[in-house]
């Protein structure tokens, strides 16, 4: 996905960070009987956040991905407050765009989702964002979910600043 402009690849990381924190702010009207698979869970999870005096960004995220690979099995051992890093993925084959979310050891637990990646990635690659601290904010092992479970859940808070 290319954009024209560093004004347009910001307008369209703004774009993004404001859908995260509609999902927040909608986590607030829902009922908790209210249950849509894969588009309602966790929304209080979600958040987007954007200074526009500092350029400081703030993005809690789901981690996607994570059945594969023995990713599972890695997020037994994460806990909420420990520090991940970000690395960019230009070879993923499904998206260039990509960012693979790994522990502090390297292990692979999951993938930024891609309407992310496709909006951080342009202007992380032009040196316009810069990724400053990223930790795991939610998780819920497998092994703690209902027996009905297929997945983890795992959300990643993502500081960043914007030099635009």
């Amino acid at each position: 996905m290319m954009y024209n402009t560093i004004q347009e690849q910001k307008e369209n990381l703004l774009t993004e960070i404001e859908k995260l924190h509609q999902r927040h702010e909608r986590a607030e009207s829902v009922g908790e009987d209210y249950f849509e698979p894969g588009m309602m869970e966790y929304l209080e999870q979600s958040d987007g956040v954007f200074d526009e005096v500092s350029g400081e960004v703030l993005v809690r995220f789901e981690v996607k991905g994570i059945r594969y690979e023995g990713r599972t099995e890695q997020i037994e051992k994460v806990s909420a407050g420990d520090t991940v890093q970000i690395a960019r993925d230009r070879e993923n084959p499904y998206n260039a765009n990509n960012f693979m979310i790994l522990t502090l050891k390297g292990k692979n637990l999951g993938n930024m989702p891609a309407q992310l990646c496709n909006v951080i990635a342009p202007l992380y690659d032009t040196g316009n964002l810069v990724l400053v601290r990223s930790a795991v904010s939610f998780v819920e092992p497998i092994s703690r979910r209902s027996r009905h479970a297929k997945q983890a859940v795992l959300f990643v808070e993502l500081r960043m600043l914007l030099h635009v």
